[in-house]
């Protein structure tokens, strides 16, 4: 009876090893799911994809401006880079922050030192004046932001309208082109 016992064990043992043997290379030879991509696919003509940018150009060792945005696309031929999400902040000539931008998305010329800006563009100064438009342009050249746009610069209770619109960040100095309306909200005096 003895017997017995020890080669019905010995049988389930050698089948349980059996099992557990073809389990184990199944499983050791199932295929791997293939990677995330590290980088989504570039766009069209994009010679480089980035997320999270940040750039900030100098001038004699004092920053003029610092271009963030949430994700971008450089064209080296071009010159251009395309940027999602985009905030720009602009620096008077001591490296103080005079005024930041904000916009949907933008446009960077670097040979040429522009930048475009579309899209919800909001401009906030240091002084408290919101300026509102849809599309906004830099200049390092002039040192000037502009646009042939409708705007809307608001500070406490007054209110300006106008059909485009140019400001000198060295002189701070806004000039609107036409059809310009002023609104006092609380009344003048008050």
């Amino acid at each position: 009876m003895m017997h017995r016992v020890t080669i019905r064990n010995l049988l389930l043992i050698a089948m349980l090893a059996v099992v557990f043997g073809l389990g184990y290379r199944l499983w050791d030879q199932r295929t791997e799911p293939a990677p995330d991509p590290v980088v989504d696919s570039l766009p069209a003509n994009a010679d480089l994809s980035l997320q999270d940018i940040q750039y900030t150009e100098t001038s004699e060792g004092i920053r003029r401006w610092t271009l963030t945005a949430k994700s971008g696309a450089y064209e080296a031929g071009q010159g251009k880079s395309a940027v999602q999400d985009m905030r720009l902040e602009f620096f008077d000539t001591q490296g103080q922050e005079q005024m930041v931008l904000t916009a949907d998305k933008g446009l960077w010329l670097s040979e040429a030192g522009e930048i475009e800006a579309e899209g919800h563009v909001v401009v906030k100064t240091t002084e408290g004046y919101t300026l509102y438009t849809e599309q906004l342009g830099y200049s390092s050249k002039s040192d000037q932001v502009s646009t042939d746009q409708a705007v809307r610069v608001t500070k406490d209770s007054v209110e300006l309208s106008a059909h485009g619109m140019r400001y000198g960040l060295k002189d701070r100095r806004l000039v609107l082109n036409s059809q310009v309306r002023v609104l006092f909200t609380h009344g003048i005096g008050n």
